[in-house]
């Protein structure tokens, strides 16, 4: 069955491992189910927090809420990632637990929130969950994997974001004007989506198995099951910042992710108060708009790692392409959706639909590449460095498209946003002409230590 979902790697190893991997998966789906909780319900808490306007809400709940989650979030992953590498692999598990407790109690506990200011600081701390997880998670999956594997597994952790993003949307929406115990529906929605996590930390933490840094890929060098794992740790200084960018697969990686990230803030924050209070439609109808795009999404990162995974097998230069050319693509539709001006939903629901399947296909193997070029025991740090303008990246999105609303009027504003695909697309390029020669030298130094 594992070799059939594409997870080959994980046969033989033990149910310990295969549970550790699913378990991983599933807290992947409940971090950041929570990230979208907000977007379907910002008038709605702006409303409860007492705010006055449309403008002081999309402030507050879309660009300050973001941002402050980006600024905590980010230094928790560098710091995360730098523990990472220097950890053991029991002590990376306790790290994951401890940060992701964090993450989830902070989610949870914004559901009692009296005022702004509380469930700022709250919001903020749930950063940490995500900031703490993302270094460690990767880590871990290269450990597990090899290369023409991870992919695949990318993929699986890529279903669990979107299919998390997905649902927090739909939650967030279908709670919108439910009440029940005195509490609104939106308060009950961060409850829902945070609760599940503690039973699942609990049985990691009795039943999870860590594997040891570098494992997959002695294996991949020495092609044998059987082949002795040295493990190696590292305590990071300000000179790896020098190797980690003189690496081109990693410095063409972030810097796509910058611009890429924009176009993402958009989408989850603003656009369905866009199709509400703007556009007309009725919170459900312009919910669904999210909805269809984040569903379609959990099948494009998994398409893409399967695409991702087949093409790398033929040649690792046509990686970079697929990604590429998927970002530019998928960003048509989207442009479609922000200057639809119509009355029915059906033709930018068909817009969402396609730009979820094809815009994230370069999710999962972004980080493959990440994962091939790079040491074991700079992981960590490398994947801390990429989560600040990725993932957590996505956080600094809506605060940029917040400073484009106080110049530009909604319309044009979003389609300057949806523009930074563009360049992101296009540094892809670039890629092909180095991404063999780096992961060249990461297998020739893994060689060299047995």
């Amino acid at each position: 069955m594992l070799r059939i979902l594409g997870l080959k790697d994980l046969a033989g190893k033990g149910a310990e491992t295969v549970f550790s991997f699913w378990a991983l998966v599933l807290l992947t789906f409940f971090l950041f189910g929570d990230q979208n909780l907000i977007a379907g319900n910002i008038s709605r808490i702006g409303s409860d927090f007492g705010f006055p306007d449309k403008e002081t809400y999309l402030w507050k709940l879309g660009s300050l809420v973001s941002l402050c989650f980006f600024i905590v979030g980010g230094a928790i992953s560098i710091y995360a990632g730098v523990l990472n590498d220097k950890f053991s692999a029991q002590q990376k598990k306790t790290l994951l637990i401890v940060t992701v407790i964090i993450g989830e109690a902070s989610c949870l506990l914004s559901a009692f929130s009296p005022n702004f200011e509380i469930f700022l600081i709250l919001r903020t701390l749930t950063g940490i969950g995500l900031g703490g997880l993302y270094p460690v998670l990767f880590s871990l999956l290269s450990d597990l994997f090899r290369n023409e594997n991870r992919p695949v597994a990318n993929g699986w952790l890529g279903l669990a974001m979107g299919l998390g993003i997905a649902c927090g949307q739909l939650l967030g929406g279908a709670l919108a004007h439910w009440e029940f115990l005195g509490m609104s529906g939106w308060r009950w929605s961060f409850v829902f989506m945070a609760a599940p996590s503690f039973p699942l930390l609990l049985a990691y933490y009795i039943w999870g198995k860590t594997p040891k840094r570098g494992q997959a890929d002695m294996l991949q060098v020495h092609a044998s099951d059987s082949a002795e794992v040295v493990e190696v740790t590292h305590n990071f200084n300000i000179h790896d910042l020098r190797k980690i960018f003189s690496i081109p697969s990693n410095l063409l990686a972030f810097m796509q992710s910058i611009p890429g990230c924009v176009p993402w803030g958009l989408m989850f924050v603003y656009f369905v108060d866009f199709y509400e209070k703007t556009r007309g439609f009725h919170v459900q109808t312009a919910n669904l708009l999210v909805v269809a795009f984040g569903g379609m999404a959990i099948f494009g990162v998994f398409l893409g790692g399967i695409l991702g995974g087949w093409l790398y097998r033929k040649s690792p230069k046509l990686l970079p392409y697929l990604c590429g050319g998927s970002i530019l693509l998928g960003s048509l539709p989207v442009f479609g959706m922000v200057n639809f001006s119509g009355n029915s939903i059906s033709i930018p629901l068909v817009f969402a639909v396609l730009a979820g399947l094809i815009v994230p296909m370069t999710s999962a193997n972004v980080r493959a590449v990440l994962m091939n070029s790079n040491l074991p025991e700079q992981r960590g740090a490398v994947f801390a460095l990429f989560n600040l303008t990725d993932d957590l990246g996505k956080g600094l999105g809506p605060f940029f498209v917040g400073l484009l609303l106080l110049v530009f009027d909604q319309v044009t504003a979003f389609n300057i946003a949806v523009a930074f695909w563009i360049p992101a697309g296009l540094i892809w390029l670039f890629l092909p002409k180095y991404i063999e020669n780096d992961e060249k030298k990461v297998s020739q130094i893994i060689a060299a230590r047995i």
